[in-house]
């Protein structure tokens, strides 16, 4: 069985805990999400840079930012899991966290739906040139009919009217129970249903302590007021001070989609809200499913976990490993986020931070 259709077939496993008699929007939303003919050419769907096997994140290891359709063609960044993305609110101002929310790691993308629309635009990704190749690809697709059943006999007619059906039964799957299983140990010990190990439980301890690791600063550990379990992230930005990743294969694109080869730079929230105190900030990633969505950072400079940890711990000293250079330079350092970079963590505490983080991947299904 090939990839492409493991793919699918998982995602059609996946569907079945929320299938009905009649078609629903986001049974629709995973037809387009496994569909690789909405690439140009055919070939890519949403679910191979999300695959629902590996948290909805790129199964591909072989390099540090996802590639497009086109062979040769990569992105800037590296592609994050889409769980829990439905829990991202719309970008705000508030005012005493700074910018808070939007979707991708710049946040450019106000709502789900929006931001599930824009990958198949984009040249990099999934190649089509405009709204109406996409629509005109699933007027021809199998489920075409469905689509007119669910949103009408002319639901597929007019190209923006559509592409907002197909956005939307995308924002629908992705608001399905797969995406927010909330299946941790880490769920199941809040619940009073596990154990924590003695790594786990020190590693927690290292997790929320301010004078420590005071990471739950950033990616809350306990639920919400409101009940809500934790996603550990509070959805605002930072500049951690990732240098640059030197071998990113987007600076080998070609001229009209990187004019700046390998001086290009990416700026994050600053080019979403045209402030030059956001340079380089990127949105704070939820930690669930961290130890299996490799590599880390917006470009995947990380390629595991612990030597992301060992980076938060020691960026503005040098690695304990004796054998280290110093850290490279931040790639932008005017905005760096000083909470980071001297925590003075011993090498156990940092593998017991390990530990505890692996306690928040989701039971494996599918």
């Amino acid at each position: 069985m090939s990839r492409s259709v493991e793919i699918i077939v998982g995602v059609a496993t996946l569907l079945a805990a929320c299938s009905h008699a009649q078609t629903t929007p986001a049974e629709l939303g995973a037809q387009l999400f496994a569909d690789q003919t909405l690439s140009n050419p055919p070939g890519q769907a949403c679910a191979d840079c999300h695959d629902p096997r590996q948290a909805f994140r790129d199964p591909e290891s072989d390099h540090s930012t996802s590639a497009g359709v086109i062979p040769g063609r990569f992105g800037p960044r590296n592609a994050p899991t889409a769980m829990y993305a439905r829990y991202v609110p719309p970008l705000h101002d508030d005012p005493q966290l700074g910018w808070v929310g939007g979707l991708f790691a710049d946040g450019r993308a106000g709502t789900l739906s929006v931001q599930a629309g824009m990958p198949l635009l984009n040249a990099v990704e999934m190649n089509n040139p405009d709204k109406t190749r996409v629509v005109t690809t699933v007027r021809a697709a199998a489920y075409a009919g469905k689509f007119r059943a669910l949103y009408g006999a002319h639901a597929l007619d007019e190209i923006d009217v559509a592409f907002g059906h197909i956005s939307d039964a995308l924002e629908a799957y992705e608001r399905t129970a797969p995406f927010a299983p909330f299946s941790s140990k880490y769920d199941r010990y809040l619940a009073g249903k596990a154990r924590l190990t003695d790594a786990e439980q020190r590693g927690l301890a290292t997790f929320e302590d301010p004078a420590r690791g005071n990471c739950s600063a950033c990616h809350p550990s306990r639920p919400a007021h409101d009940g809500t379990p934790p996603l550990f992230t509070n959805f605002t930005y930072a500049n951690l001070g990732i240098p640059k990743y030197a071998n990113s294969m987007f600076y080998q694109q070609v001229t009209d989609l990187n004019p700046l080869g390998e001086g290009y730079v990416d700026h994050g929230l600053a080019t979403t809200v045209h402030d030059p105190a956001q340079d380089g900030k990127f949105r704070v990633p939820t930690l669930r499913n961290i130890a299996r969505t490799a590599p880390y950072g917006h470009n995947g400079y990380f390629e595991n976990l612990p030597y992301l940890l060992d980076f938060l711990n020691t960026r503005d000293s040098r690695s304990p490993d004796p054998g280290a250079r110093p850290w490279a330079a931040p790639e932008i350092p005017a905005t760096i986020d000083p909470r980071v970079g001297h925590l003075h963590l011993t090498p156990q505490e940092l593998d017991d931070l390990a530990a505890f983080l692996e306690t928040l991947d989701d039971a494996h299904r599918g």
